[in-house]
């Protein structure tokens, strides 16, 4: 069975001062730093378990990050070339995670918009003897109503604040 070798890496020194930059500076996020001294400990010329051996990582992370910036570099050239002033930024976009799909939202649009339709609303229309919505009003409303089967304080919460609806701490109770 032959030897499979590690892509090589081929560094402008741009690049590699960019990437010394980001792996050693103080504000850097931490994945920057260990993706930029991954590439650079490649260009080097060490090989991926000499790499995962001096820095602690595992074999997959460093053929991963190895194998991306590997596929990137004739992009990043010609981006060095032709607009050099990006890139740090290209770098920085090649070293980031690719989005994920997540898991399926719990509540479809419809109900998150009736939700701050409600939350919109004054308590009186609906015959409640409240003058202000809490997120605790608000969810048991919301399931009494049939908007949802069951959700919690704390997501309608997380909806509000994300329209910029600020609800009541404390129910206050209409004088009559």
């Amino acid at each position: 069975m032959p030897w499979l070798t590690a892509r090589q890496i081929v560094l402008s020194e741009r690049q590699e001062k960019i990437l010394t930059e980001l792996s050693n500076g103080t504000h850097s996020p931490l994945h920057f730093k260990i993706r930029a001294q991954i590439i650079l400990n490649a260009a080097a010329g060490w090989s991926n378990n000499t790499i995962e051996w001096n820095m602690g990582i595992s074999a997959n992370k460093v053929k991963c990050w190895r194998d991306r910036y590997n596929a990137k570099q004739e992009e990043l050239r010609q981006i060095e070339t032709k607009t050099p002033h990006k890139l740090r930024k290209a770098i920085e976009n090649v070293l980031s995670d690719e989005q994920r799909p997540g898991g399926p939202s719990t509540y479809s649009d419809e109900q998150v918009a009736a939700i701050i339709a409600m939350a919109c609303e004054d308590p009186a229309k609906f015959e409640l003897p409240f003058s202000h919505w809490t997120p605790s009003l608000l969810q048991a409303e919301v399931i009494k109503i049939g908007i949802v089967d069951s959700i919690s304080v704390r997501q309608i919460g997380r909806f509000l604040k994300r329209e910029g609806i600020t609800a009541s701490p404390k129910s206050m109770l209409v004088e009559s």
